[in-house]
C-alpha cells in the first residue's frame, strides 16, 4: 500500500507544471469569467445528519466555481462541491459503527478581495444530496443502513493566492466539511 501511494505521489509530482510561486507582478485578477478548482483536507461530519452525533472524521473535499456576475464591489459565483468522509466508533469492547459519507451539491458564493494583493474572501451557501453508508458489528445478522439527505450549510473561507494561478485555501462553516485547508487553482 505504502509502495502504491509514493508512485501516485511521484506521478502527480512530475505531472504538474513547475510555477514560480513567489513572483507576482500583478495583483491577481479577481473572480469574474474565471474558472477555479480546490481540493482540500478537512474534518468532516462523523456520522451524516442520521447519526448518534458524535465527533468528526476526516474528509477531501472537490470545489469548483466560476465567477459569473459582478456584485457591487464583489463577485457572486456558482459552482459545485464534492466531498467524502468517514468515521468509526468503538463503543463496547469489540464492537464497532462506522460510516462513509458522499455528498454533492451546488454552491453559491460572494467572493471580496479588500484591496488586498492576492487576497480572497467569501461567503456563501452550498444545497444539494447526501448518501451515508453505515455499519455496525455489535447485533449479529444487522449489517447497518443507507440514507438519502438533503444537504445545506453556511460556509465562509479565504484564499491567498502566490500568482493569479496558485494559491492555497482555507474554508470553515456547517455542511458536508467542519474546517478545510488546500491548494486552489484558477483557470481562464
Amino acid at each position: 500500500m505504502k509502495k502504491i501511494i509514493v508512485l501516485l505521489m511521484a506521478i502527480v509530482a512530475l505531472s504538474v507544471k513547475p510555477v514560480n510561486l513567489f513572483s507576482q507582478k500583478s495583483a491577481p485578477e479577481n473572480p469574474m469569467g474565471l474558472h477555479t478548482w480546490t481540493i482540500t483536507f478537512a474534518g468532516g461530519p462523523g456520522t451524516g445528519y442520521w447519526g448518534n452525533g458524535s465527533g468528526f472524521g476526516p474528509a477531501t473535499k472537490v470545489i469548483f466555481e466560476t465567477g459569473l456576475w459582478k456584485l457591487g464591489p464583489g463577485v457572486l459565483t456558482l459552482g459545485g462541491e464534492g466531498t467524502i468522509s468517514f468515521f468509526g466508533h468503538k463503543y463496547y469492547e469489540g464492537y464497532h459503527e462506522y460510516w462513509t459519507n458522499f455528498i454533492f451539491g451546488a454552491r453559491c458564493a460572494y467572493h471580496y478581495g479588500w484591496g488586498v494583493k492576492g487576497l480572497d474572501t467569501y461567503g456563501g451557501v452550498p444545497l444539494g444530496m447526501g448518501f451515508t453508508i453505515h455499519s455496525q458489528d455489535s447485533h449479529p445478522g444487522y449489517k447497518g443502513y443507507q440514507a438519502v439527505y438533503p444537504y445545506f450549510g453556511i460556509f465562509f473561507g479565504t484564499s491567498y493566492f502566490f500568482n493569479n494561478t496558485i494559491g492555497v485555501n482555507g474554508e470553515f462553516g456547517y455542511g458536508s466539511t467542519y474546517a478545510n485547508l488546500g491548494l486552489i487553482l484558477r483557470l481562464k
